[in-house]
């Protein structure tokens, strides 16, 4: 197989473009009735005002810290805000279209 049919078979696939590999899930930990993922390459930090998400990654040989902050108090996931998001965009495109 040549190299752009595996790249397309990759896609297909995983839905991943590119190298880029997603880490596994651990362990799902239940805080305040949520469920929150919990990955091998990730350390979460659960307070009571934010949960805390800290990552290091390695892009072309620069090291990169990733720090995701959710407040707590809330009940709107960042799933859902990112989902409202591309809504937005997308509602905006077929406007503009």
């Amino acid at each position: 197989m040549d190299r752009e049919k595996m790249i397309a078979r990759h896609y297909l696939d995983t839905g991943i473009l590119g190298a880029y590999e997603t880490a596994e899930v651990v362990w799902d930990e239940v805080v305040d009735g949520k469920c929150v993922p919990c990955f091998e390459d990730a350390m979460a930090v659960f307070d009571t005002g934010q949960t805390r998400t800290d990552r290091m990654m390695d892009i072309e040989g620069r090291r990169f810290r990733v720090r995701s902050v959710f407040p707590t108090d809330t009940e709107i996931t960042p799933t859902d805000k990112l989902l409202a998001l591309i809504d937005t965009e997308f509602e905006k495109d077929i406007r503009t279209a």
